[in-house]
């Protein structure tokens, strides 16, 4: 009896052993002088709803070495290499920022730089596909990849293509504006790590199956302003590199905010307000704030940095973001157009018809009080500007003839979401697009006029068209949706929209 169960007991084991064997790994690819990762596939969208068609997938790999410990406020770099191979089958970490219901504190890391690629599936590897690489927006304090969804613009292309999507560093861990960064070469970190996500695309793209030769760098928002800052930076240490073949810009540009340098007295400001929060006010020495910051809690971190975010949100003078005279940086965006040191590609820019209207108060009665406004989000306004801003946009409590009588709320709403929304967004996307087809190189320009849901007292605010570009499901004019992603598809498979 006993020699049966220790035989029924060897027969199981084997059993277990056979049925142990790894599974086989799907789409495995191989980075060479990095590592080896195997993908899945995706068949929703971000949203939970069906795609199209399932999409081919490698998830949540990091593209630099974490800027965790004491690399935190450091630049980043590539990662280490590893040996074997690594499940590529769900999503990382999202960096740092405000917890939210859509980015819970349990969703975030330091431990954030990572890329997720989508892919047409059925294609063979060695087909090499024309890339759309996706910057994410959020004001650069707050936002992940799934904020462009790779799966559905992949999903709804008429022809096989490739999305990258990725995380950058946000917030004062992105971008902390000081003398003390300034001195120690330390400013611009978040568009830094976007930079090397797009060299280690140039270097391992190919691998997934996607062309190199032909990435388009896109983005919305504050990852519009990014890309204007990567396209207008053919000078310097990036001069004639090519990490990109066209851009699209969908509401930002290089000039869409007055980016000053980092010694701006209100990023002093911040800055100093920041410190005290953290408790890192009263080190004398530039060593003595370095380690202190690398050794708070990154939740004390990630607090502080809100709560000055908060406090200058209601005039829209946020803190932490990219600066001038810094990496990336080193001239104004408005120069590097007149001097022509910008890559010579083919540009999409877009712009929505009320792109103010989602930031500005709606609670200013008067012209000084309009007057104020516009001079605290452009400070180096002039006397004469000012007089020829008021001239401009008529004050509809004193002018009949004024079109922004009749406003929702306070007296100057609509005037201010006028003039506020040439000065962020419709302004600089012209200048982008008047450069670059001054220059000779192909330009289109398209105005974002359709609504998705947004009540009618806010017209066609920011970021309405974000998800129409992937043509998500249940848009509130499904057609537009289709056209405009075929519209930037496109553009990713061709360099030409039409």
């Amino acid at each position: 009896m006993k020699a049966t169960a220790l035989f029924c007991l060897a027969v199981a084991t084997a059993a277990e052993l056979v049925s142990a064997k790894p599974a086989p790994v799907y789409n495995q690819v191989t980075l060479k002088g990095y590592g080896s990762f195997y993908g899945t596939v995706v068949n929703e969208t971000v949203s939970g709803k069906p795609l199209a068609s399932t999409v081919d997938a490698w998830l949540g790999i990091d593209y630099a070495n974490q800027p965790i410990g004491n690399r935190r406020f450091k630049k980043s770099d590539w990662p280490k290499a590893f040996r074997g191979t690594r499940a590529a089958t769900k999503s990382g970490k999202s960096c740092i920022q405000r917890a939210t219901a859509s980015v819970p504190l349990e969703s975030q890391s330091e431990a954030c730089l990572q890329f997720e690629v989508f892919r047409t599936k059925g294609v063979p590897l060695n087909k090499k596909l024309p890339t759309l690489v996706w910057v994410h927006g959020g004001a650069f304090n707050n936002g992940n990849q799934q904020g462009f969804d790779g799966a559905a613009f992949v999903a709804n292309s008429k022809e096989p293509l490739v999305v990258i999507t990725f995380n950058y560093r946000l917030g004062p861990l992105g971008s902390l504006p000081s003398g003390l960064f300034q001195d120690a070469d330390l400013l611009n970190l978040g568009v830094l790590d976007q930079q090397l996500l797009l060299r280690f695309v140039q270097r391992y793209a190919a691998s997934f199956g996607a062309d190199p030769k032909t990435v388009t760098l896109g983005g919305l928002s504050a990852g519009g302003h990014s890309v204007g800052i990567h396209h207008f930076h053919n000078y310097g240490t990036t001069a004639g590199e090519k990490l990109f073949a066209r851009v699209i810009y969908e509401s930002g540009s290089v000039t869409a905010r007055t980016f000053p340098n980092a010694t701006y007295p209100l990023y002093q400001t911040q800055y100093a307000e920041f410190l005290s929060s953290v408790g890192c006010d009263g080190q004398a020495r530039s060593k003595d704030v370095f380690k202190c910051l690398r050794s708070t809690d990154v939740g004390r971190i990630r607090d502080a940095g809100y709560d000055v975010f908060a406090k200058y949100n209601p005039v829209i003078t946020w803190p932490w973001q990219p600066v001038k005279n810094a990496a990336l940086f080193e001239k104004a965006g408005s120069q590097s157009g007149y001097d022509e040191t910008f890559f010579h590609v083919p540009t999409l820019a877009t712009s929505a018809t009320d792109e103010g209207k989602g930031f500005i108060p709606g609670t200013l009665e008067t012209e000084a009080e309009f007057v104020d406004f516009m001079k605290t989000s452009a400070p180096d306004l002039t006397e004469k500007d000012l007089a020829l801003l008021v001239k401009l946009y008529p004050d509809p409590a004193t002018d009949a003839s004024s079109p922004y009588a009749n406003s929702p709320n306070s007296t100057q709403y609509n005037r201010l979401a006028a003039a506020w929304t040439d000065f962020a967004y419709r302004c600089p996307v012209q200048e982008t697009a008047y450069r670059t087809s001054a220059a000779g190189v192909p330009t289109w320009k398209l105005r974002w006029n359709t609504n998705n849901g947004a009540p009618a007292w806010q017209g066609i605010p920011h970021a309405i068209d974000r998800t129409y570009a992937w043509d998500e499901p249940g848009t509130q004019y499904p057609e537009q949706g289709r056209a405009f992603h075929a519209y930037l598809a496109s553009f990713v498979l061709s360099g030409d929209p039409n």
